[in-house]
């Protein structure tokens, strides 16, 4: 879990430092554009930051589930944010693509939250694949999608 969390924390920070360089130079819709999604990845970074502190070696496997699944919360948290930002229209696909990572990467830590619930060994080596490869995918598309926006407000 700390693992997980610690690689959407670094995604979630690129993105919000390329968003930041994307101010210079830009209009007054695109600053507060950054400015709104800035807030939503901090929110991202600071409740990630705090429930990857969660598990630990004497924690339970419930306890760590109940993390996970508050973890699953803090990324719909993340994608309402999201959602509710008025988006300059030079940046809407980009900005649906973000949203996108997001929700896949949401539906992907439900999915397993679900396969440790009740654990077979063969089951749970399949799911820490599966959750390896979708962190692996999460932080491209965020990263991309951070890469995307900025070029399209760029300095």
């Amino acid at each position: 879990m700390a693992r997980i969390a610690r690689m959407a924390l670094r995604a979630t920070l690129l993105i919000a430092v390329v968003a930041v360089a994307a101010c210079g130079g830009a209009s007054e819709e695109s600053n507060r554009y950054i400015t709104k999604l800035t807030a939503a990845q901090e929110r991202f970074q600071r409740a990630a930051t705090k429930l990857g502190a969660e598990p630990t070696p004497t924690s339970t496997p419930r306890q760590d589930r109940q993390t996970l699944s508050r973890y699953a919360d803090a990324i719909a948290d993340t994608i309402a944010a999201l959602r509710a930002i008025d988006v300059p229209s030079e940046v809407v696909a980009e900005h649906r693509r973000l949203i996108a990572a997001f929700t896949t990467w949401h539906r992907d830590i439900q999915r397993f939250i679900a396969a440790i619930e009740q654990p077979t060994s063969s089951g749970l080596a399949r799911a820490r694949r599966r959750i390896a490869a979708a962190t692996v995918t999460f932080n491209e598309s965020a990263r991309q999608a951070g890469i995307d926006i900025d070029a399209k407000l760029g300095t």
